[in-house]
């Protein structure tokens, strides 16, 4: 990918990068484990949903941890999943995200365009990957690439290693070592604390990288159907081709001193 500096001498890479994180895979190493849909940044890891033990549908916070060979923190951010039936939905809020490499002004940025608050929805079954602001009441809906739909019709097979019981969150867990292997031949293993009080649900995933350990640790999780309507493009937003399109219309707006859309 080619590095383009707006006006001012932003990288814009290092902030649309950034929302494709968190957004289509929370971090860089969704699409960097194995089992995901490869080393494209926007890519998702379908993988990771197979931990959940067959869940048809469930929400919750995450508080999302990366850190490196040497154990030190390079990213921390809370965010939302939402789930339904091989459709994910994720919102996060930039404003909330500790970064190391992430300059401040990057975020005041994307807070001035209204573009801090980002929700992306992946639809597998439609082909379709949708990102949206909703202060700005813009969004994107592009087809999802063909290593993330292939990694989402997938077979998978998850093997659970019993190492341990120890209370997280409040939840009584079974500690265990886990390998997820799918019908391309792939593997991802990690570790996983499943609640016995929730089906086994996995209130802390932590699986390594080659360069960095991410660990997701659910909250406030509720195993109830979500409204299918969160799944939909969002009514009254104008919408764009493509991220390229609506990140150059957006910062131009900002940079050159046009008026963005208030927030309401």
């Amino acid at each position: 990918m080619t590095k383009r500096i707006l006006p001012g001498g932003l990288p814009m890479i290092a902030a649309a990068a950034l929302i494709l994180l968190l957004t289509h895979s929370p971090t860089a190493a969704f699409g960097q484990l194995p089992g995901g849909g490869g080393s494209d940044p926007s890519s998702f890891n379908p993988a990771l949903l197979q931990l959940f033990g067959g869940a048809k549908a469930f929400s919750g916070r995450v508080n999302l941890r990366v850190t490196d060979q040497g154990n030190k923190e390079t990213m921390r951010t809370p965010m939302t999943l939402v789930y339904l039936e091989n459709k994910v939905r994720v919102e996060v809020n930039l404003g909330d995200m500790v970064q190391a490499t992430l300059p401040p002004q990057a975020i005041a940025m994307f807070k001035q365009a209204g573009m801090d608050q980002v929700t992306s929805i992946l639809r597998p079954d439609r082909k379709q990957a949708i990102i949206c602001f909703p202060a700005a009441k813009i969004y994107t809906q592009e087809g999802m690439s063909p290593s993330d739909l292939d990694a989402f019709n997938s077979t998978y097979d998850v093997k659970f290693q019993e190492i341990g019981n120890e209370s997280l969150e409040g939840h009584p867990c079974t500690k265990c070592k886990f390998t997820v292997g799918s019908s391309s031949g792939k593997t991802m293993q990690g570790t996983v604390w499943r609640a016995t009080d929730l089906k086994n649900f996995p209130v802390r995933i932590q699986v390594p990288a080659p360069d960095s350990t991410l660990e997701m640790t659910f909250k406030e999780i509720k195993t109830a159907r979500p409204e299918a309507a969160q799944f939909e493009a969002p009514g009254g937003f104008k919408r764009f081709d493509n991220m390229e399109k609506l990140m150059t219309e957006r910062m131009s707006s900002i940079l050159g001193g046009g008026a963005p859309q208030p927030r309401k």
